[in-house]
């Protein structure tokens, strides 16, 4: 059985009410769609410039696929373009993430994903860094996930599908399990964005279409989880000099490593740690 997820059309900066209402399908449900967020023209910019990067990935020869060779990934966007480091630091996001994971939100990874012409079923999983994780899971939230529809989500293009609650079980799912239970579809206007719990089982569905299905994946962490990409290396410091104190957060510039035999903080920069 299929149902679609929830969603609200709203603008890009929420009220203290609206975040309240992405905030308990976050916690119980485990996923929440916020429609049109960013224009359907700037969602075709964001959509060129992945696809231009996917093709340099194939004439440098690296082979970022999976799904048959059909599903293919691109990988620290944040150094490859100006629109990724728009998107990864949007006010909608950023508001979303810090209500859920603290005002110390980091990034984990921002990647692409494109799901070729007849790819197949991504497969049921978990996200890091639960899936790096023994269960029983710790209570509450460590992670959160945040799918870019850079095209229409349909039910036919492989669309994101995710099993409402199976958060809570604070496991992954066992072989064949998610299978036999039903799933709530994604299905919504490019623009939009898809919320999920880190602990959700989901997957992306076959895409049974002739056009790729595009689409960002930003995973934001509590600042005391260990990023999954090297996210502070991503831009040198020159390049970071002029970006704002927020794409810094998020890319873990500002967490300060105690050193208290001599009574200093360091910090991460593209080449190694300062003080300060």
């Amino acid at each position: 059985m299929e149902e679609k997820v929830r969603s609200d059309s709203v603008e890009s900066v929420l009220s203290p009410e609206r975040l309240d209402i992405v905030e308990k399908d976050l916690r119980e449900v485990g996923f929440h769609i916020i429609e049109n967020v960013i224009t359907p023209e700037e969602a075709d910019e964001a959509r060129t410039a992945t696809l231009a990067l996917a093709q340099a990935d194939i004439a440098s020869g690296q082979n970022h696929t999976y799904g048959d060779g059909k599903i293919r990934r691109v990988w620290a966007l944040v150094s490859k373009g100006p629109i990724f480091r728009r998107l990864i630091q949007h006010p909608t996001v950023i508001a979303v993430w810090k209500r859920m994971l603290g005002a110390d939100v980091i990034a984990s990874t921002f990647t692409a994903n494109i799901v070729g012409p007849g790819a197949p079923a991504g497969g049921w999983h978990i996200d890091y860094p639960y899936w790096a994780m023994q269960p029983p899971f710790p209570q509450g939230s460590l992670t959160g996930q945040t799918v870019w529809m850079l095209d229409d989500f349909t039910p036919d293009n492989g669309p994101t599908a995710c099993i409402a609650g199976s958060h809570k079980t604070l496991r992954r799912p066992h072989p064949g399990e998610a299978e036999k239970l039903p799933m709530n579809v994604a299905v919504a206007p490019k623009g939009s964005i898809l919320f999920t719990n880190g602990a959700i089982w989901h997957q992306c569905l076959p895409n049974k279409t002739d056009q790729a299905r595009v689409g960002l994946l930003g995973m934001y962490n509590r600042s005391v989880i260990y990023p999954q990409e090297d996210m502070p290396r991503q831009l040198t410091d020159e390049e970071l000099a002029g970006e704002s104190d927020l794409l810094k957060q998020l890319l873990g510039r500002k967490i300060p490593f105690r050193e208290p035999d001599h009574g200093v903080n360091w910090h991460r920069t593209a080449t190694g740690f300062v003080t300060g």
